[in-house]
């Protein structure tokens, strides 16, 4: 009598345990849940959290690794459901949550990356004022500069043109003591002349 042979499905060696498979997805769902919330706050960051602060860098990076993790995780349990040794309704949780996870994680980029976006337009913009200011106050030394010159040029022609009045009544001073003796000369004469015909008349 023949023994009749029986085949028995083993489990794959590279697909973990149904329960395994649910602690790791919910554990990475967990995870994704913790650093997106911490991601949150560099939509709109505060003074202390720029959005170029390497720790938003950091969270990018970490919520990637994660949701890679959890594909891969949501791999071998699509592996395990098609052996039917998983929940297929669970599997379409899992699943859709993961997209889920990704849209929500590429939107909250997107508004990371038009934060930064604003916030370096708007260190352009108050550079580019500082600038501006800093130049007219250069413009207004100029200006400054140039009128104390040009009333330094009006005194030193007034002072010229001075000196050359005062130049010219010296020399009219000087004409006039030269002159001086000869007049005082000739006053005598006409005092002594006098004086000679009072004499006569009183004879």
């Amino acid at each position: 009598m023949n023994a009749e042979s029986v085949t028995i499905e083993l489990p794959s060696a590279s697909i973990r345990p149904w329960d395994q498979l649910l602690h790791d997805v919910r554990e990475l769902e967990q995870q994704f849940d913790t650093q997106i919330a911490l991601y949150m706050q560099y939509v709109r960051p505060t003074h202390n959290q720029p959005s170029n602060d390497p720790q938003c860098t950091h969270l990018e990076s970490k919520l990637q690794t994660i949701l890679d993790d959890l594909q891969s995780v949501i791999s071998e349990m699509t592996e395990t459901v098609h052996t039917n040794r998983g929940s297929r309704r669970v599997l379409e949780r899992h699943q859709s949550m993961f997209h889920d996870y990704e849209r929500e994680f590429q939107r909250y980029k997107q508004n990371v990356r038009a934060t930064a976006k604003r916030t370096e337009l708007n260190g352009a913009e108050v550079e580019r004022d500082r600038m501006v200011e800093e130049r007219g106050r250069i413009d207004q030394a100029h200006t400054d500069i140039d009128m104390v010159l040009e009333n330094a040029f009006a005194v030193h022609g007034e002072l010229t043109q001075q000196r050359s009045v005062i130049g010219g009544a010296t020399a009219k001073l000087v004409d006039v003591s030269e002159r001086i003796p000869g007049i005082n000369m000739l006053l005598g004469r006409i005092r002594s002349r006098k004086r000679r015909e009072k004499v006569v008349l009183a004879i």
